[in-house]
């Protein structure tokens, strides 16, 4: 049985763990790479004939927060960067298909892929990055 000094220590290790994430910019990543799997899904729901439109109308608001979230991405990075976060990101491409595609290095695509969804977490979480940066 888990006395209340014990939950208290806990709550506080796992506090410290959120602030630590937090700090690292990890908690936005995550964030963000929850989103865009979310708009992925969306993208799905949106297609399925077999989905309430009230569901449908919720989710067609989402992809369109991220497709303007993605257009300034777009703008922010230039064709290569976003081309490889786009093919890694949205359209599951492997990190060879890609090297090979744009011939480039793996790591090339991995760094570039890293960069653009920092990028992105700024765009779409902009008060916690500037949290982050205090």
């Amino acid at each position: 049985m888990v006395n209340i000094l014990d939950e208290a220590v806990i709550k506080e290790i796992l506090k410290s763990m959120i602030i630590e994430q937090f700090k690292n910019g990890g908690l936005v990543l995550e964030l963000t790479k929850r989103d865009i799997e979310k708009f992925k899904h969306c993208l799905a729901l949106i297609k399925d004939a077999s989905i309430p439109a009230n569901e449908k109308h919720e989710a067609t608001i989402f992809v369109k927060g991220m497709n303007d979230a993605l257009k300034r991405l777009h703008e922010m990075t230039g064709e290569r960067e976003f081309a490889i976060f786009y093919n890694y990101c949205i359209e599951g491409k492997t990190r060879n298909e890609i090297a090979d595609a744009l011939n480039i290095d793996i790591s090339t695509v991995a760094r570039n892929k890293e960069k653009a969804l920092k990028k992105l977490s700024i765009i779409l979480y902009p008060e916690i990055n500037i949290t982050n940066m205090m």
